[in-house]
């Protein structure tokens, strides 16, 4: 590993634990609050690879959730999650 890429996973951890703490994350990243009445198609479609990079791009540059989510147009739901995937695949490989 390169001393940039371990710093990267450095920031992006620290970033998602600041995250986890504002939002209090559960280990069941699906929103509960939502009922099934609510589901619109963009929660149901997987999201793009590309949109995914843009998010995680847009966190480690210290933007905030609701900035990320302006930009990338998914929900706060679908940002948290993707960001909460990376912090799982992070946490894989250590």
């Amino acid at each position: 590993m390169t001393l940039t890429y371990m710093q990267d996973i450095y920031q992006l951890k620290k970033k998602v634990k600041i995250l986890e703490e504002e939002f209090v994350i559960q280990d069941d990243p699906v929103p509960s609050v939502k009922d099934q009445s609510t589901v619109t198609p963009n929660d149901i479609e997987p999201i793009h690879e590309i949109l995914k990079s843009q998010v995680l791009s847009l966190y480690s540059q210290g933007l905030t959730l609701d900035q990320i989510t302006r930009q990338s147009s998914l929900t706060k739901e679908q940002t948290i999650s993707v960001i909460e995937q990376q912090r799982l695949r992070v946490n894989e490989h250590e």
